[in-house]
């Protein structure tokens, strides 16, 4: 019968955490040397293997507690409560929560450095998290068009695009320069860019 490993110390699980973390956010999930991770972390191969079978097993345990401590702070809006009114409040509520989070949890970045390494070099958990943050967009906008504050002159397939487009490209920004100053675009800019492009004309 397998032994149940002992459970992880939280200090030494957190040290590997963050510098596999790091690794994944500079060089991506192929791009990253399990090998100088755990030298890095001051881990013993003996102990990784103990906890983790493989790098796939590590990045999965990256991104699934790292995704859980933003989503923890997050507090998505309900879609199936929000009305029109709310919607677009809503909206910069939730920009503004997401740069409070990555202030409070400075880890959390690095995840999102992940999120926008190119998507062949990765799957398991991370590609489950894009999905998950896709998914819910595309609902954000069949919502906001039901309601009247997302314009619908355009096919719907063609204004999740572009609106999924515009929202990497700011979020890239933002992952990228978080304090540089002038060069920093604040939440609600960002969310008053989107509205911009996809509110009814």
């Amino acid at each position: 019968m397998a032994r149940t490993p002992k459970p992880l110390e939280p200090a030494r699980e957190e040290q590997l955490l963050l510098v596999a973390a790091r690794h994944f956010a500079a060089a991506g999930y192929a791009g990253t040397s399990l090998n100088t991770v755990i030298a890095e972390a001051d881990w013993g191969k003996s102990s990784f293997y103990h906890y983790f079978s493989d790098k796939r097993r590590l990045h999965d345990h990256v991104v699934r507690t790292l995704a859980g401590r933003l989503t923890e702070q997050l507090q998505v809006p309900d879609l199936r409560t929000l009305s029109a009114v709310q919607f677009w409040p809503a909206m910069t509520e939730l920009a503004e929560r997401l740069d409070r989070a990555s202030k409070r949890r400075p880890e959390t970045r690095l995840l999102g450095e992940m999120f926008h390494h190119p998507a062949d070099d990765d799957d398991g958990q991370l590609q489950e998290f894009r999905a998950q943050v896709e998914h819910w967009l595309r609902r954000a906008l069949a919502h906001g068009r039901k309601h009247g504050v997302i314009r619908n002159d355009l096919p719907e397939e063609l204004l999740a695009q572009l609106t999924l487009a515009v929202l990497r490209t700011l979020d890239h920004w933002a992952v990228h320069n978080p304090r540089t100053r002038g060069r920093r675009v604040p939440p609600q800019r960002s969310i008053d860019l989107i509205r911009d492009l996809i509110a009814p004309r």
